[in-house]
């Protein structure tokens, strides 16, 4: 049974409503740097016997039966991007994302956005390293970036770019 809203002022709605948002966009944004950019990595093409690659399926695939977990793993062990925070984080993520697009309206009217907030601080900094590494990998190799110190924090992607821009705009104090 859904509990009624009118307890609710319509700006805590609207903040409400806003999150499950921001919570959807956040994981949407990761995933997009997860499991399409390994994908094409290896799409269409055949590895040497002395590469450290073999193809999707034997390097990629049989670490887990969940693409998504496979891909975060392969980024993990093989590829070293992420450690095992970073996997973590992005799994609560991934489950918080789950539970309010499953199971919304009967969180709706309890939902308490301050219980998530050190949540926001993980993913906020998990994204912005998955999104540095991203950009590495797509032009660290180029010799017009060859003076990038991609050890500063001033070097983020266009992901992490897109989600600063939204947590600006939306206002919600996460």
């Amino acid at each position: 049974m859904v509990q009624s809203l009118e307890h609710l002022s319509p700006e805590e709605l609207t903040r409400r409503l806003t999150y499950a948002g921001l919570v959807l966009v956040a994981f949407e944004i990761l995933k997009t740097m997860i499991v399409g950019p390994i994908k094409a990595f290896y799409a269409d093409t055949t590895y040497g016997p002395d590469m450290p690659f073999k193809s999707y399926e034997e390097d990629v695939k049989g670490r887990a039966r969940d693409e998504f977990e496979a891909c975060l793993l392969y980024l993990r062990d093989f590829m070293r991007s992420l450690n095992a925070d970073d996997v973590d984080t992005i799994q609560e993520l991934r489950r918080h994302r789950n539970a309010l697009a499953h199971d919304f309206t009967q969180m709706l009217p309890t939902l308490d956005l301050g219980q998530f907030r050190p949540l926001w601080h993980r993913v906020d900094q998990t994204l912005f390293e998955l999104s540095r590494y991203r950009t590495y990998m797509e032009i660290g190799a180029d010799p017009e970036f060859k003076d990038i110190d991609w050890e500063k924090d001033t070097v983020k992607g266009d992901e992490y770019h897109l989600f600063e821009q939204i947590i600006k705009k939306v206002k919600l104090a996460l």
